[in-house]
């Protein structure tokens, strides 16, 4: 049975390889791609979508500008992580850049108007689409197959009031929530099937760079040449953050892991019911952890991923890759 998804995407380096990972899927029929600000502007994160989609031979997967500002916060972005345009500062554009109107967030509510229960939704960025579709159609959710998000601390510690001191989250920590956390709270206190992978569970699956470059020089394939030439700065963030022994060079591939918990269920490996909690740094940073519900607790219980399998997920990634065109 064929899977329809609306993909929001701040496109840097991993939510590449993850749009590539979907358009490559038989079984899944990307009706469109929503940008959002993140890892770049919403504008440069449409034209890197569109970029990467015309590179897999899928022009028919519409892309459409969604928002470029959080909800009554300061804009951040993680240039720092994915260079100043999302694609390591290689400067690559499509042929035509993704035109203003319409913009992403009318796009969604007419697809799931048209195709009501049919629609997954994929957040790969800040969750700003969302939460300003949510407050034009309080029962969006309710109309939607599942909602999966890369976001959140995971499921905290009985009684743990630190969270983010996790190691896993000593760079970074957990940018999609934390750049328009009014947005996120406004999802997290959404009832329905929402299920969040975040870097709790993503930033245990690390790979090597040259795992991908080398598919690139064997295959001569046009998205692996693109992952490979926009992963070298996006490297040498991972790679002074997590080292390596032997100096290894490592990438994360957060953005995919949490497409394979849509297309490939089997891999996760474990999932925790829980109800999405507030919690704020001393610097005022405040993030999501999922806790245990209180007796009589009003607030939804979401699913939260803490473990898959990681080798499987590489393999889907590097078997993407290997693929000839055409994809569609």
């Amino acid at each position: 049975m064929t899977r329809k998804v609306f993909v929001d995407s701040d496109t840097g380096v991993d939510d590449a390889l993850a749009l590539m990972l979907l358009a490559a899927t038989p079984d899944v029929e990307v009706l469109a791609v929503g940008s959002v600000f993140g890892n770049c502007h919403a504008d440069r994160a449409a034209d890197n979508a569109r970029y990467v989609l015309d590179t897999c031979a899928r022009p028919d997967i519409p892309v459409y500008r969604g928002s470029d500002a959080p909800l009554g916060q300061e804009l951040r972005l993680s240039g720092g992580i994915h260079g100043e345009d999302g694609f390591g500062n290689t400067g690559l554009r499509p042929a035509e850049p993704v035109p203003d109107e319409p913009d992403a967030v009318s796009v969604l509510l007419d697809l799931v108007a048209r195709h009501p229960g049919e629609i997954h939704y994929l957040a790969l960025g800040p969750l700003t689409n969302l939460a300003r579709a949510l407050q034009r159609d309080p029962r969006l959710v309710d109309r939607l197959a599942s909602v999966t998000i890369v976001g959140s601390l995971g499921p905290a510690l009985h009684g743990d009031t630190e969270p983010w001191a996790d190691r896993r989250f000593r760079i970074s920590r957990d940018p999609n929530v934390a750049f328009d956390f009014a947005a996120a709270r406004i999802v997290a206190d959404t009832p329905g099937p929402i299920t969040w992978c975040g870097p709790y569970v993503t930033r245990q699956c690390l790979v090597p760079e040259r795992y991908f470059a080398e598919i690139a020089e064997r295959t001569g394939h046009e998205p692996a040449r693109l992952i490979a030439r926009i992963s070298e700065y996006y490297a040498d963030f991972y790679t002074r953050s997590y080292p390596q022994p032997g100096g290894t060079r490592v990438m994360g591939i957060n953005d995919s892991l949490a497409a394979a918990c849509l297309v490939r269920p089997e891999l996760m490996l474990g999932a925790l019911d829980r109800v999405m909690e507030t919690f704020e740094t001393p610097e005022g940073d405040r993030y999501l952890a999922g806790v245990h519900a209180r007796p009589d607790d009003p607030r939804p219980v979401h699913r939260l991923v803490f473990d898959m399998d990681f080798d499987a997920v590489i393999s889907l990634a590097g078997e993407t890759l290997e693929r000839p065109l055409p994809w569609a």
